[in-house]
């Protein structure tokens, strides 16, 4: 079993990623030491995974399920967990185990931070976008109708669990939002990692190499995150090509693209926002596109209004002062954050993805 480690001193922990990894949730259970424990997770991976979970951990833990779309990552959802938690007597010394996707782990760990000023949280994430990304790093939070992810907090989870086992049941449009996000970590940090993912079938279909994709990109992140914890300069690299991601999933009420195919365009339009500045020779923004097309279909963005989307990215959790910065490529395996890009610049980054004003 592979073991990355986020050295964050007292706040650090391990993921444990490997087929069948869920073996050391009972350890990472009794090491917590909670009086009470609850597992949060959705209807659909509970049908699917709820009877391992509770052979693994025990018949009798309480459950909370909520929906697991992006558009239910909400304060409604959030206010249920409160409720069950507070109704199910767990208190500042219990545990909450976040069992299923990004929302999932989104909402169980800002349920976990904003409870009784926080209580521990495992995260036992089950696609791989959430292996790759969102369950690393502690940046928990939901979405306002407005922005996504405009309401969190930074709550470091005890463990993390990724059981590829899992994956088995994924959909393959799950599977290539993971992978968009694996390739985004190859641009940013790891050059073999982006030509791996360059050579994988489409949405990572049968391939050997997932396994050290997921821990090389595991690995990428818990070193950023180690470095950086807050977001204060370092981490901001991780963002790439989530500035256009988040505004056009925002635009689509949440419910058009997986997140990873939000990033996927947006990887797109800031690679070549970089390659019109002369930061990024063509070749290199063409092999960008090329792997992220290689990775399989993405819905269709054409239709909407640049003006709307422009709007999103001003209302971006990132923006200071009204301006948006935008993590761009300068070569594969490096990136750098600009301060601004000037609206003009994203109207013709959003043109070349098929994005215009509508009449």
């Amino acid at each position: 079993m592979a073991e990355v480690v986020v050295e964050l001193g007292p706040r650090g922990y391990s993921v444990h990623v490997s087929a069948g990894a869920l073996v050391a949730l009972p350890g990472l259970v009794a090491a917590a030491a909670p009086a009470r424990a609850v597992v949060v997770s959705s209807p659909r991976i509970w049908r699917h995974h709820g009877q391992a979970v509770q052979r693994i951990l025990g018949a009798e833990i309480p459950r909370v399920l909520i929906p697991d779309a992006e558009g239910r990552k909400n304060r409604h959802t959030l206010d249920r967990l409160h409720d069950a938690f507070l109704e199910g007597g767990l208190g500042r010394d219990g545990l909450v185990v976040a069992f299923g996707g990004g929302v999932v782990g989104d909402v169980a760990g800002f349920a976990a931070a904003t409870y009784m000023r926080g209580v521990d949280w495992i995260g036992v994430p089950t696609t791989l976008l959430s292996m790759v990304d969102s369950s690393i790093g502690g940046k928990v939070g939901i979405n306002h109708p407005r922005a996504k992810n405009l309401l969190g907090a930074f709550h470091q989870p005890r463990a993390v669990v990724a059981d590829l086992a899992l994956l088995a049941t994924l959909p393959r449009r799950q599977l290539r939002s993971g992978a968009y996000e694996i390739l985004k970590c190859g641009v940013i940090a790891d050059p073999s990692l982006f030509a791996s993912m360059a050579r994988a079938p489409a949405a990572l279909a049968g391939w050997p190499g997932l396994a050290p994709a997921v821990s090389a990109a595991c690995e990428i992140k818990a070193g950023i995150v180690a470095r950086d914890e807050r977001e204060g300069g370092l981490r901001r690299v991780l963002n790439f090509g989530h500035t256009i991601g988040h505004a056009l999933e925002t635009v689509t009420s949440y419910r058009r693209l997986t997140h990873g195919e939000a990033v996927g365009w947006g990887m797109i339009g800031a690679a070549w926002i970089a390659a019109a500045r002369g930061l990024l020779p063509e070749a290199v923004r063409a092999a960008i596109v090329a792997g992220v097309d290689g990775l399989g279909a993405r819905p269709a963005v054409s239709d909407l209004d640049e003006d709307a989307i422009l709007a999103a990215l001003a209302r971006d959790k990132k923006a200071k002062a009204g301006r948006v910065p935008f993590v761009l490529p300068t070569r594969i395996g490096e990136v750098i954050v600009e301060p601004e890009v000037a609206p003009d610049e994203i109207r013709a980054a959003l043109r070349v993805m098929g994005i215009r004003q509508q009449q």
